[in-house]
């Protein structure tokens, strides 16, 4: 029962639900054959990103509630998600230790960010250098060049996976 809870994505309206009213369910989306792991919204179109232990990225179209686009290529769950914040570019990390840059619009994997030994649980994008931030349960996290897709360098100071990681705003 809790294992198909988890693959449904349900958006809510928070105004509604602080004062109890029973129409605070927006929109239930399905899709996912295994659990949800990471979530998007884009900013510049009305698009919901999921990423899932089923080995998909989908996009959402907000508009409709269906499904546009998906991105394939990992080759285990996926654990994490992000938009860049000026181009159009996904980000996906899992379970087979790697990132996977994709141009949003065509599905393109644009680079394939490989040098983790563990599953990529964490990832932030910027629009200036390094653009891309992964964290890995092996414990690193890599800091890489967007236009070449390569490292350019490891923090190892860690001593337990990174499963989450925050910059100011």
């Amino acid at each position: 029962r809790r294992q198909a809870r988890a693959r449904v994505i349900k958006i809510w309206d928070l105004a509604k639900a602080s004062v109890g009213a029973n129409d605070a369910l927006k929109i239930t989306l399905t899709g996912h054959v295994s659990p949800v792991r990471g979530l998007a919204f884009s900013e510049k179109h009305p698009y919901l990103f999921s990423a899932g232990e089923d080995k998909q990225v989908k996009c959402w179209d907000l508009e409709t509630n269906q499904v546009i686009r998906h991105y394939h290529g990992h080759l285990s769950g996926v654990f994490c998600l992000a938009l860049h914040p000026t181009l159009d570019i996904l980000v996906t990390g899992g379970r087979d230790a790697v990132a996977r840059v994709w141009d949003m619009r065509s599905k393109q994997q644009i680079h394939c960010l490989t040098g983790h030994d563990h599953t990529v649980g964490a990832l932030l994008t910027k629009s200036t250098d390094p653009q891309i931030i992964t964290g890995s349960h092996d414990t690193t996290v890599k800091l890489w060049d967007l236009a070449a897709g390569k490292c350019r360098s490891t923090l190892t100071h860690h001593k337990k996976s990174i499963r989450a990681m925050v910059q100011p705003s």
